[in-house]
């Protein structure tokens, strides 16, 4: 065995009210957005990150760009507010 095994981390398998916020806020926010960059900076399972981010693009917050059965890279939708003039 090595001597020096990386630690293992755990992450939340839910997600606080308060955080789905700010995951929403972020994802709003940011030119493009993975699973994996969401899953990092906010301490969540890759998988839950997947999930929100289907969610999400079934409620018209972010649009699938592209990807694989990996990685799936998803961007910002465009805000349809009318144009005034």
């Amino acid at each position: 065995m090595n001597a020096e095994k990386a630690e293992k981390i755990v992450r939340d398998i839910e997600i606080k009210p308060s955080i789905f916020e700010q995951i929403k806020k972020e994802v709003q926010r940011s030119k493009v957005v993975t699973p994996q960059s969401l899953a990092l900076k906010y301490n969540i399972r890759v998988s839950i990150a997947k999930r929100l981010l289907r969610q999400f693009e079934k409620e018209g917050l972010v649009i699938y760009i592209n990807g694989n059965s990996r990685v799936r890279i998803y961007r910002r939708a465009r805000s349809k507010t009318p144009k005034e003039g």
